[in-house]
């Protein structure tokens, strides 16, 4: 590990039980017909400085005229409802506990100081939407381990497994100097982090995909650049198509435009090849739905 770096997190962590490599091309040839998967999203208030959701050095932006601000966002719980697999959440939204006693949770002093929990709407909160859909949750699929993306862990029974991107546990940040600590306490306790095995797309239209079932309905894409296992996901629903950009955009703004986020990223170039790339996705599929990191 180079010096003065820390790992997201030092939780233990697993190769994923489930996920089957396959290429894009035969995804796509597949996702817009009719699917079995049932996917809703729930949203809870909050805000971010622009000049982290959106690159405003972006010429786009620079044209735009675009000034940061505190931008009015929402922070994700997708709830996954699949026929045999039962009910996932992708992403955790916010729990009741983590904004009313986040050091009772293990959130860290410099992030209740300056990462605006207290600022966090949860509603509805996330033991809320666990407790809705009247059956047990299967599983937490977390597209990246941001505080925002975790927020609702306080809430997730501790022996529900937890699926990460390749490399998202260990990656190696001096950010994360304030991210660990905070990280490694709202996880103790549970199994190890069960990562995604996704090897390199054959047809090079994305970086990676994987059948998270097996059965074509959800697929998880890698999709580094916010972070450095960060994933997107597609569901197959019996309407159309549903892709969860997650945050290669976390601004409609920044999707409708091409702009990737600002200073909340990893790798800028990664960032910005990951969203053409999903755009990309998109206009091949207009009759899918596209729901962005942060806003509908």
């Amino acid at each position: 590990m180079p010096p003065f770096t820390f790992r997201t997190t030092t939780h233990p962590t697993t190769p994923a039980s489930i996920g089957t490599p396959i290429g894009s091309s035969a995804m796509e040839a597949l996702i817009d017909q009719p699917g079995p998967v049932e996917l809703e999203t729930v949203g809870s208030d909050w805000a971010a400085p622009l000049s982290g959701l959106l690159n405003l050095k972006a010429p786009e932006a620079v044209q735009a005229g675009l000034k940061n601000h505190k931008e009015p966002i929402h922070i994700y719980a997708h709830v996954l409802r699949h026929p045999t697999h039962g009910f996932f959440l992708i992403d955790t939204g916010v729990s009741k506990r983590f904004v009313n006693d986040p050091a009772g949770v293990g959130v860290g002093w410099v992030l209740r100081k300056f990462a605006g929990i207290q600022q966090m709407q949860a509603r509805p909160n996330t033991a809320e939407i666990i407790a809705s859909q009247g059956t047990p949750l299967k599983g937490v699929i977390l597209s990246h381990i941001h505080l925002d993306h975790v927020s609702g862990l306080p809430d997730v029974p501790k022996d529900v497994p937890i699926y990460i991107g390749p490399d998202e546990a260990n990656a190696s940040l001096f950010l994360n100097l304030f991210a660990q600590g905070t990280n490694d306490r709202m996880l103790q306790g549970r199994p190890p982090l069960e990562e995604f095995q996704i090897p390199p797309d054959p047809d090079g239209k994305l970086e990676g995909v994987i059948d998270v079932f097996g059965d074509h309905s959800f697929f998880a894409i890698l999709t580094p650049g916010h972070t450095v296992g960060h994933l997107s996901f597609l569901a197959r629903t019996p309407a159309r198509p549903i892709l969860l950009a997650t945050d290669v955009s976390h601004t409609r703004w920044g999707w409708d435009h091409g702009v990737e986020p600002g200073t909340y990223l990893w790798n800028r170039e990664r960032s910005h090849k990951n969203l053409v790339a999903l755009k990309a996705l998109s206009d091949r599929h207009p009759n899918m739905v596209v729901k962005a990191g942060h806003q509908p």
